[in-house]
């Protein structure tokens, strides 16, 4: 029997039990007990705490993450988040008196898992908000009295004013500087992300598209005239809460957490952890489901954020050709047979028919996917859980099972899948219907160990 023909009968068994899962949905406990339970947290509220000081798409939810670190660790166990986007894993391992570890390539993305994971006592850093504000509201009406607010900096990016109205980008470019006078860095990281937010809900960008290319439609935009300073000052003023809400809720961590750091942020490449061997005693991630270029942008969403924090855009055309699947296959022919996973290898042949183009673009995603699988092995502890939350993506408009390649892969990897469970995705940040598609509905929680 060939190698195409075992993986071909591998898949069907797969498919066979996935079926018969997604009937049931039985999830299985840590002590090996099976129960009936929701894992779509439909009236759950997802943005408590610093879960809600920035939006960031495709998040997993705290409630799965929860669920996940509970059933699969224990107390004062190392959990890793390789793509850990903003950081919900890492706050939920906290919130259970785990240590945790997260990485992620994208520098946004770091910034704001930090700011959300971050306690700060701001009595103690002698940072009253509301003095602050004050402060910045009377220099902001100085300036504009005195004709000294700064100019747009369309150095940034010569495309500026079609994202942002002058009077916007005027106003945007008076706060950034005020916030680089802030000395103390867990404040001014704050202070970042809050203007992060205010930057995107300013702009002229159209939030409910599903790529985050498009601004407002026309009639809209005319109308739309932001108050800068009104939406950072109630933006900050939340935000202040819950990081001082944050903080009392971990503020016991000193009896558990001295040995350690409590969590660990790093711009790192999930191909290449930065781990020793069976560092962890468990994952708990939510990777890409494909490609940047035809999946979910992060660096797209996050891009505008990154120039206006002044990460320099070369730096980001550079890290954009290191997400995952980002450098297009040459031999699409020959990586289809060797590709470990027949489900993903079986939808590519067919697209290749029509689009080998497509196909081009699509396939180094899957074997990314497996080196980061790889690693995910090496640093996990033996007897241990990885556990993935993935969703469906689809290629020429055809649905790819997500949760089959990933137990494939995994496999490959050397992982023992254990079981998944599913779950309607009740709300999202994008639109469930877009002009490239369906966007994804559901998920999976793909349960792997290594024996």
């Amino acid at each position: 029997m060939n190698l195409r023909v075992r993986r071909q009968i591998l898949s069907k068994i797969v498919e066979d039990s996935i079926t018969i899962r997604k009937k049931n949905q039985v999830q299985t406990t840590l002590l090996g007990e099976k129960a009936e339970e929701d894992w779509s947290f439909s009236r759950a509220r997802t943005s408590y705490l610093t879960h809600g000081l920035h939006e960031y798409p495709a998040r997993m939810i705290p409630q799965i993450a929860r669920r996940l670190i509970l059933r699969y660790s224990s107390e004062k166990e190392r959990i890793l988040d390789p793509f850990c986007g903003s950081g919900t894993t890492l706050i939920e391992a906290r919130f259970a008196r785990r240590y945790s570890a997260g990485i992620d390539i994208n520098p946004f993305a770091v910034l704001l898992s930090k700011v959300k994971t971050t306690p700060i006592d701001f009595r103690k850093m002698d940072f009253d908000p509301f003095r602050f504000i004050g402060n910045l509201e009377t220099e902001y009406e100085e300036a504009k009295k005195d004709g000294k607010l700064p100019t747009p900096p369309v150095h940034i990016f010569h495309n500026l004013l079609h994202w942002f109205k002058e009077p916007v980008a005027r106003d945007l470019e008076f706060l950034y500087h005020k916030i680089q006078e802030v000395d103390e860095p867990n404040v001014a990281d704050l202070l970042k992300i809050v203007f992060s937010d205010t930057m995107f809900k300013t702009s002229n960008i159209d939030l409910r598209s599903s790529r985050f290319l498009r601004i407002l439609p026309k009639k809209k935009l005319t109308s739309h005239n932001p108050n800068v300073l009104m939406h950072f000052r109630k933006k900050l003023i939340d935000s202040i809460r819950r990081v001082e809400q944050f903080t009392k809720r971990v503020k016991g961590e000193s009896e558990w957490a001295a040995q350690q750091p409590v969590v660990i942020v790093a711009k790192e490449d999930a191909r290449k952890l930065p781990f020793n061997n069976g560092e962890f005693e468990a994952i708990v991630t939510s990777p890409p489901y494909g490609e940047e270029k035809n999946t979910v942008g992060y660096f797209r969403w996050a891009k505008l954020s990154l120039l206006w924090l002044r990460l320099d855009g070369e730096v980001i055309k550079k890290l954009e050709k290191q997400t995952l699947g980002a450098l297009t296959s040459s031999n699409v022919r020959e990586q289809l047979e060797a590709l470990p996973s027949p489900t993903a290898a079986s939808l590519l042949r067919e697209v290749l028919r029509q689009d080998e183009e497509r196909v081009r673009d699509a396939l180094p995603f899957f074997f990314d996917y497996l080196l980061t699988l790889k690693e995910m092995y090496r640093t996990l502890k033996p007897g241990s859980f990885c556990c993935i939350v993935v969703g469906d993506r689809s290629i020429r408009k055809r649905p790819l099972n997500m949760e089959r390649v990933t137990i494939e892969l995994g496999q490959e990897a050397g992982f023992v899948h254990k079981t998944s469970f599913f779950r309607q995705i009740p709300q999202k940040l994008i639109p469930w219907t877009t002009p490239t598609g369906k966007t994804i509905s559901s998920e999976s929680m793909v349960i792997l160990t290594k024996k």
